[in-house]
């Protein structure tokens, strides 16, 4: 779908058939349908309103159904464009009624020269991804992400829009004719082979966006004169553009590099592990990370929540998961049955040592911007001194709910440090 701000076709006052809805201007167009602004005076409000353009009753009407049932399961998300209604014009053809985002497409704003602020384009990118993972939990691979499918709305967020290619990832792949639908500046190399679509590709093709975004170009943009499979090749095997040289912190060019990879094994294996790479790349350049919002369920309701992931595919945690994951360790330590008498025991018994390593995850919520400081390999956390009357003692290590701290090691140093053991430790 191409979206554009200016009037084609049609002026103000076109009738289009849809009750409630006047004033209809044409502002998108693609190969399944028109798109127009409209306005409802019943709400006092402008709506975008999809309608079908091609014979109903043809393949294309299997497509408009598609996404109507996937925009019914996922529009309550901040970052995926709502959906109010849906029918059929007085023409009889079929159309979906939704919100209407000021701020038109990202790929209207990128050809207007809008580029070159990463931090702009990573927090989207978060954003958008929270979008992606909650359509993946709900069994929906979006199949064409991409600048042109990102609206931005009249408060600067965007919304993840056409769900028109979009197919339950259970859905076996179609194409034995040998066509490829995908949009080729945007689409994993494995995709353009013919290879079923997957999570891996909606990964890449966001991440893809994301670059976009940043540099104002495709990973691969076509050279003047350039055939198609030309295109391709450098698509398979060219490495990903270098955004260094443009002033985007190392964390950030990394995490689009692996989730960019030609092995789609190479990349992070969900929408929201990736985002979590680029919250940690913020958080490393001195900003706060970006929030990750994370629907509900959204598929069959008589399936199981979670969605299984798919084979090889590692089940994502929700925030909140997260965070209870994310509780204080503690370990016990007691002593052993022994004949040293009292007074030995009284002694000191040394230090505890952790062997700590900080991991950078973040929660919902926007990090204040941290000191950059350097991490020792060693972290002592605790001196504990036990006696002959001593019963099992516990040491808890706390930190942020959401900066959760993991031992490595527990080490036991001193005089009596045989008559001493661990005898638990846990989350």
């Amino acid at each position: 779908m191409v979206h554009s701000e200016q009037s084609v076709t049609h002026g103000p006052g076109a009738a289009l058939g849809v009750d409630g809805c006047t004033d209809a201007v044409e502002v998108g167009r693609g190969g399944f349908g028109v798109v127009y602004r409209a306005w409802q005076p019943d709400f006092a409000r402008s709506v975008a309103v999809k309608v079908l353009a091609a014979d109903w009753h043809g393949p294309s009407r299997a497509r408009f159904e598609r996404e109507l049932r996937m925009l019914g399961r996922l529009s309550d998300h901040p970052h995926i464009v709502t959906l109010h209604q849906a029918g059929r014009t007085a023409a009889g053809n079929p159309y979906l009624l939704m919100a209407y985002e000021e701020g038109g497409s990202l790929g209207d704003r990128l050809r207007d020269g809008a580029a070159g602020d990463w931090r702009e384009a990573v927090a989207g990118g978060i954003a958008v991804a929270g979008a992606l993972e909650t359509a993946h939990r709900a069994g929906v691979l979006h199949r064409d992400v991409k600048p042109e499918n990102i609206l931005i709305s009249a408060y600067g967020e965007p919304k993840l829009a056409d769900f028109g290619q979009a197919r339950p990832r259970s859905a076996r792949p179609t194409g034995a004719d040998g066509r490829v639908t995908a949009s080729v500046l945007h689409a994993a190399p494995e995709v353009l082979r013919g290879e079923p679509p997957s999570v891996a590709a909606d990964v890449y093709a966001l991440a893809s966006t994301v670059l976009h975004w940043i540099r104002g170009a495709p990973p691969f943009a076509p050279a003047d004169g350039e055939s198609v499979d030309s295109l391709l090749r450098r698509i398979a095997v060219d490495p990903v553009p270098d955004l260094r040289p443009l002033g985007v912190p190392d964390g950030v060019c990394a995490a689009l590099e692996r989730a960019l990879a030609k092995d789609p094994a190479r990349r992070p294996a969900t929408a929201a592990a990736f985002a979590e790479e680029l919250r940690v790349a913020q958080v490393a350049a001195g900003l706060p990370a970006s929030p990750f919002v994370l629907g509900g369920p959204g598929g069959d309701p008589a399936g199981p929540w979670p969605p299984q992931p798919a084979a090889g595919e590692a089940a994502p945690l929700s925030l909140s998961e997260r965070r209870r994951a994310a509780v204080a360790l503690s370990a016990t330590v007691t002593r052993r049955p022994s004949r040293v008498r009292r007074h030995a025991l009284a002694r000191s018994l040394g230090l505890l040592v952790a062997l700590a390593a900080v991991l950078a995850a973040g929660g919902s919520r926007a990090l204040p911007t941290p000191t950059p400081v350097e991490l020792p390999a060693q972290v002592p956390f605790g001196e504990l001194e036990l006696n002959a009357e001593s019963r099992e003692q516990v040491v808890a290590v706390g930190n942020r709910a959401d900066r959760p701290v993991r031992l490595t090691g527990l080490t036991l140093t001193g005089p009596s440090r045989s008559e001493l053991r661990i005898v638990a430790d846990g989350c």
